[in-house]
């Protein structure tokens, strides 16, 4: 019977984890941030198979999803997590809902096992800024799995921050940006070049791919574009801009601002301040928002149609970097990370990486502000 005690101690009859410091972690709404765990004096299950038990007898208790929901990332360290195989029967004795079903990825990964795919597969020098996963849609999931499986030489860290410490420092800092988020909402673009333009092996992903579900072989394009425009009335509420070149823009009119179910606290929950950053950094701020990189980064604007002011977002990733922490990662490691209140991004590096990430549905949930 798996218990919390207030050193946060987690055990069964077979298996304890105990708290460990881990270097320049913040303190968030009055919890560790993240969570470190590992197993109690260095009493390390024989294999992943006994883990998953020991794991599965602690997860009933809804002891896990307590603590993510209070600190919000938990590092687990030292457990017999080897490959790809190991972390999917890592991730199952968790006892979420679901694995989530990603629709309109826009990001180069490789599927290596059900359920477990690479991260962002991106040349190693490029760097992606703070963003929910998914942010930008209103399909998404609750909680993210990071394994790492190999650490790079130099770099690689992966950063993260609490969305409701970001949010206590725009309420602080720029008051007069969070009410215009919060009043006017954000519409998110994002550019989906057709499957046969050679663009697309360029930028990684293409519409058919990301939405076409249910195309079949012989469907015209009329009516690949009438399945595709389904599913992005059904699934995202996202609207279809067909471009004269066969591509695709996806407008998606979001709340940037939501309230978590379980505990009615505020989080900055989105993806645009990563699209400026990777638009910025790739001179692709001005129309057509085509960049050094070749690819578009079209903008976000508030719900109105307006212009984000740059000085304000500027400012968020300042401040996004000021709260971040980057997560020291070691052979084995696996970052349990809730999607609702915490934000990643990606430092780039030098070696030889594997970073691996499994996406579930979750328990909680947003409600109106």
């Amino acid at each position: 019977m798996a218990t919390t005690t207030s050193t946060t101690t987690l055990e069964d009859s077979d298996l304890t984890l105990e708290v460990f410091d881990i270097p320049d972690s913040r303190i968030v709404h009055g919890k560790a941030f993240p969570l470190g765990l590992h197993p109690k004096d260095g009493a390390v299950p024989a294999d992943i198979d006994s883990a998953v038990g020991y794991l599965e007898n602690i997860a009933k208790t809804g002891t896990f999803r307590s603590l993510l929901s209070q600190h919000g990332v938990i590092l687990i360290r030292g457990l017999p997590i080897k490959n790809a195989q190991d972390f999917s029967k890592f991730v199952t004795a968790f006892q979420l809902p679901q694995p989530h079903r990603e629709v309109g990825l826009a990001g180069k990964r490789t599927t290596v096992t059900t359920n477990i795919k690479t991260a962002n597969e991106e040349p190693p020098d490029v760097k992606f800024y703070y963003h929910s996963e998914y942010g930008r849609s209103a399909y998404f999931p609750g909680v993210l799995f990071f394994f790492s499986e190999k650490v790079p030489e130099q770099g690689g860290q992966t950063p993260l921050l609490s969305s409701l410490e970001l949010y206590d420092r725009l309420a602080a800092d720029l008051p007069e940006f969070l009410k215009d988020l919060s009043e006017k909402g954000i519409i998110g673009r994002q550019y989906f070049p057709a499957k046969d333009d050679p663009e697309a092996g360029h930028i990684g992903w293409n519409w058919k791919d990301s939405y076409g579900f249910e195309i079949k072989d012989g469907d015209s394009l009329e009516v690949q574009r009438e399945k595709v425009e389904a599913v992005l009335r059904d699934t995202l509420q996202a609207k279809a801009e067909w471009q004269p070149n066969g591509a695709l823009h996806v407008l998606q009119h979001l709340p940037a601002i939501r309230r978590i179910g379980s505990t009615g606290k505020p989080t900055f929950f989105n993806g645009f301040a990563g699209v400026y950053g990777r638009g910025r950094d790739n001179n692709a701020l001005e129309p057509p928002y085509r960049g050094k990189d070749e690819k578009y980064h079209l903008p976000t604007t508030y719900g109105d149609g307006t212009p984000i002011p740059v000085e304000f977002q500027e400012r968020l990733l300042e401040i996004s970097d000021d709260i971040g922490f980057l997560t020291p990662w070691q052979p084995g490691d696996v970052a349990l990370i809730d999607n609702f209140t915490v934000q990643h991004a990606r430092t780039p590096w030098k070696g030889d990486r594997s970073l691996l990430v499994s996406l579930w549905d979750g328990h909680e949930k947003f409600v109106p502000l």
